[in-house]
């Protein structure tokens, strides 16, 4: 942030070319009206920037949405635009890069073209309210030199990432995990493999599934304790039941974990690999995975044929039934291993996560 001169598109493209972060542009997102205002050296209102403002928070929580850092390119003059957009986008950093009256008149009168005339750079300064005392501000001499000026961006923003990494690190440490519901960045696992309706249909049906198989063993032990210490009664079948209903909780899980990406993996030594030997050590871990679901798939197809012919010591149902999940479940496993071969070369490789987010002018 700043007044009109103090290097808003130099310094904010190089700062974001060096974090690796998207570049936004505010003078792009100007309406018509208020260029044609300030080309005629008309200062604009608060009026006139509402729109503007605005189209700038779409912009930056269209790139949050995305999960990409962005760095922004904006006068942000007032107080109040500045809480606007802090209002709309939590965490936002400002670096208000400091210049003098006569060099913003040196710096706008050498840029032929721009409809920012040198006859508003006094509106500008009776505009300015300095970000001094706000949180997650710096102060920066725009005067330095270019190189000068974008170090000591970068080196805050960076120390401000350490800074947020760190005290979530220890939120964690103090706060005890849930892996269903935690959102604290912590990642033991790998990400979902494929997503969309066909993804959240999948969760449903297993999701459902697991219940009614859980209530089902509930209700089944449950019922069984209560008839034999209740009326000195039980149920033969109950525990026969309960560990067939076990048996296909387990693998309907198993196809539910690895569809969302929740199964524990182990990546410490992989990690240490440049890019091409991650993706081939990837691409042969997936081809395992799905080579053994295939040999499981088939295992389990001969299996079922077999044990239509035998039935349960007790309740008699076909011991098929104790294998149809195991099919199900590892042809499952087979095709999502395949989904996951193909991610591993249309993903892009995740960047480092933007724990900071800065505007700059």
């Amino acid at each position: 942030m700043g007044v009109s001169g103090s290097g808003k598109s130099d310094i904010s493209q190089a700062v974001a070319t060096a974090l690796g972060w998207r570049h936004i542009e505010a003078d792009q997102f100007h309406p018509q009206e208020n260029v044609e205002r300030m080309r005629a050296g008309t200062p604009l209102s608060d009026a006139d920037r509402v729109h503007w403002l605005d189209a700038l928070i779409r912009e930056m929580q269209v790139a949050q949405a995305a999960g990409e850092g962005f760095v922004l390119a904006c006068s942000a003059l007032k107080l109040s635009y500045r809480e606007r957009l802090r209002a709309a986008v939590p965490g936002l950093r400002f670096a208000h890069l400091h210049i003098d009256h006569a060099t913003a008149l040196q710096r706008v009168g050498a840029r032929p073209g721009h409809f920012m005339p040198t006859s508003l750079v006094d509106s500008q300064f009776a505009t300015l309210e300095a970000p001094t005392g706000e949180l997650g501000t710096l102060t920066v001499d725009g005067s330095q030199s270019r190189a000068a000026v974008i170090e000591q961006v970068c080196n805050w923003v960076r120390s401000n990432a350490a800074e947020v990494e760190m005290a979530e690190r220890v939120d964690l440490s103090a706060t005890e995990f849930d892996s269903a519901t935690s959102d604290s960045g912590a990642h033991l696992t790998g990400e979902p493999i494929y997503a969309g309706g066909l993804a959240r249909l999948f969760d449903r049906l297993t999701d459902g599934l697991m219940a009614l198989l859980m209530g089902f063993m509930v209700l089944v032990v449950f019922g069984n304790v209560v008839l034999r210490y209740v009326f000195d009664s039980g149920w033969s079948g109950a525990e026969e039941l309960s560990r067939l209903a076990f048996v296909w909780l387990v693998f309907v899980g198993v196809a539910s974990s690895m569809r969302r990406g929740e199964l524990m993996s182990f990546s410490l030594i992989r990690d240490r690999f440049p890019r091409v030997a991650r993706l081939l050590i990837d691409s042969a871990s997936w081809l395992l995975v799905a080579a053994a679901s295939g040999l499981a798939t088939w295992g389990a197809w001969q299996q079922l044929q077999f044990g239509w012919r035998i039935s349960s010591p007790v309740v008699g149902y076909p011991l098929a039934l104790a294998m149809l999940p195991v099919l199900a479940c590892m042809a499952v496993l087979g095709l999502l291993a395949l989904a996951q071969l193909v991610n591993v070369w249309r993903r892009p490789q995740p960047l480092p996560s933007a724990l900071a987010n800065v505007t700059v002018d």
